[in-house]
């Protein structure tokens, strides 16, 4: 999930109210209109007093951000990696990884060159992380056993299809809360995949411990 604020937009000569939200790859403006500027299409990107200046092939787009604009600019001049959002750092050699299905090609090989301890296959306890590649419901059907395989701070990434009938986000969402795990990260893997994270709320963490 981006970061989302109320804005200003100055576009076209006209002042637009609405919303911008920041994706990994692009700016969404809802509003009066709807605009989807993707990074690969600005060419200059300024901060200044507060508004967001993004020089574009369509013209100049100016967001009112406040304190944010400078946020901003540097996450468009400088986005992270995908295997950064995913939670991979410099310690990712260190980190034991579970995959389960199919997982997208491109994704499969970004993990692989984290240098992370990725298992041939999906057993055992005190996992950092296990992804899941689903497309419908019926990948989601051993989701408690993925729970009990991960560590207290660990998390599962389900990975599906963006705007799917056999999968809707409603539902991976529902699968993961009946099982009294929290989403808290949203991450797009590619134009037609998306990606959420679960973990084990803190508060059910330290009453296993105390149990």
């Amino acid at each position: 999930m981006g970061q989302e604020l109320k804005t200003s937009l100055r576009f076209d000569g006209r002042i637009l109210e609405g919303v911008a939200l920041l994706e990994s790859d692009s700016i969404i403006f809802r509003g009066e209109v709807s605009l989807t500027v993707k990074f690969s299409e600005i060419f200059k990107i300024e901060a200044n007093a507060g508004w967001l200046d993004l020089q574009t092939g369509r013209g100049l787009l100016l967001f009112e951000l406040g304190p944010k604009a400078e946020v901003w600019a540097e996450k468009i001049k400088n986005p992270k990696a995908l295997v950064e959002k995913l939670g991979f750092d410099a310690s990712a050699a260190e980190k034991k990884v579970a995959v389960v299905g199919k997982l997208d090609a491109d994704l499969r090989a970004d993990l692989d060159a984290t240098g992370a301890k990725i298992a041939k296959i999906a057993r055992g306890k005190d996992f950092d992380m296990i992804f899941v590649a689903a497309s419908s419901k019926k990948d989601l059907e051993k989701l408690a056993s993925y729970r009990e395989m991960i560590k207290e701070e660990g998390g599962i990434w389900i990975v599906y299809p963006k705007g799917s009938a056999d999968l809707t986000e409603r539902e991976v969402l529902t699968a993961g809360r009946t099982l009294q795990l929290t989403d808290n990260k949203q991450v797009k893997v590619s134009d037609v995949l998306t990606s959420v994270r679960f973990v084990i709320p803190v508060a059910l963490r330290k009453k296993k411990k105390s149990g």
